[in-house]
């Protein structure tokens, strides 16, 4: 079993190796390595049936074919993406070509053309044009099958029952690789679908909040109270903005991170206090604001007591280890129905003000 394990990872890696040239896709190379080993196995397949199970067949119709695939294969390590599916296309090509040749219009071999089509119009290596005049190829080739080709006598002719197995291996091989491709690039597709929906996710989320705190921005909240004080909205809604007193002194006398750290435990505080209550932002420097859907003396409460919760909070300073306290001053407003969502601010932030001329670390309502 270590054996066969390591064999298959050897295999794997085999496949998987990196493309010689580092500005072309890894990706496509493989699905193409991927379908030249399926072309061998198909190619074996049939040299195995001719000898074992086609009375009279002739072993050599197939021979000449499994070196030239192996050659194929080979060469996705040596050339360009572009020339390697250009060989593989001539050789599914000629194949095609012989094959109906040697039995016949009804072995269903034209339809090989079909997974060349799907795997050219995913190359990432070509443009719109080069598409275009590779589909106008096999379509004209596929016309000439049909009109010339499919008209001749077949040089083997073969039996009912021999012709009913090359037709199912035919079908059972055409099906396995447009699985495969199908499958590889639709996965490709909705991974690439899932990391733009994830960075789409992470930006909206980064425009929106404050990347110190983890609150809400200016603008989020900005945005939230232009629709609530807009329209015919019936609902409460109180704002209360609120300073961090001597804020300054803090940073000058303890540094920068540790005014940070006093930043994130309030945030913190706020997240955890306005679960179910509101929002609530960073609105600026030390400045929050937070919007309670609740009415004015419902509103007034919540802020008393989580003002007193900020003044009994510890905070340890990062760098020296002292354990210390802050305060903060809060202005609260009531929407009344009827002023703008700039005049509430307003109100709330003269209310702010004149708390901090009142000695701080209070509510204004």
């Amino acid at each position: 079993m270590e054996f066969f394990r390591k064999l298959k990872e050897k295999g794997v890696a085999l496949v998987k190796a990196d493309v010689r040239y580092e500005d072309e896709s890894n990706q496509f190379c493989v699905m193409v390595r991927v379908c030249q080993i399926m072309l061998l196995v198909y190619l074996l397949l049939i040299e195995l049936f001719t000898i074992f199970f086609w009375k009279g067949g002739n072993p050599f119709l197939v021979l000449p074919w499994i070196p030239i695939a192996i050659v194929g294969f080979v060469s996705t390590y040596h050339f360009r993406t572009r020339t390697v599916f250009h060989l593989l296309s001539c050789f599914v090509i000629a194949w095609i070509w012989l094959f109906i040749r040697y039995f016949g219009w009804d072995i269903g071999a034209q339809h090989f053309l079909y997974p060349l089509l799907v795997v050219s119009f995913f190359a990432t290596y070509d443009n719109r044009r080069g598409k275009t005049i590779y589909t106008l190829v096999l379509l004209a080739f596929r016309l000439y099958l049909f009109l010339y080709v499919s008209e001749k006598p077949a040089l083997y002719p073969l039996e009912h029952g021999t012709q009913s197995a090359f037709q199912i291996l035919n079908m059972f091989m055409l099906f396995s690789v447009l699985f495969y491709v199908c499958w590889t690039f639709s996965n490709t597709n909705q991974e690439a679908e899932k990391k733009l929906a994830y960075y789409n996710k992470r930006l909206k989320h980064e425009a929106q909040t404050d990347q110190l705190t983890g609150l809400l921005n200016r603008r989020s909240m900005i945005e939230f109270l232009e629709k609530r004080t807009s329209g015919n909205s019936e609902e409460f809604l109180t704002i209360a903005i609120g300073d961090i007193d001597f804020f300054k002194r803090v940073n000058d006398t303890r540094g920068h991170n540790c005014g940070d750290e006093v930043l994130r435990r309030l945030a913190g505080l706020f997240m955890s206090y306005m679960d179910g209550k509101g929002m609530v932002c960073r609105w600026g420097g030390e400045e929050f604001c937070l919007a309670f859907l609740e009415n004015g003396d419902v509103a007034r409460n919540y802020v008393d007591d989580l003002r007193m919760q900020v003044q009994d909070m510890e905070i340890t300073d990062p760098s020296t280890g002292d354990v210390f306290h802050v305060t903060m001053t809060f202005g609260v407003e009531e929407y009344d129905f009827s002023a703008s969502m700039t005049e509430l601010i307003r109100r709330a932030d003269d209310k702010l003000y004149v708390g901090k001329d009142n000695g701080r670390n209070c509510t204004i309502y």
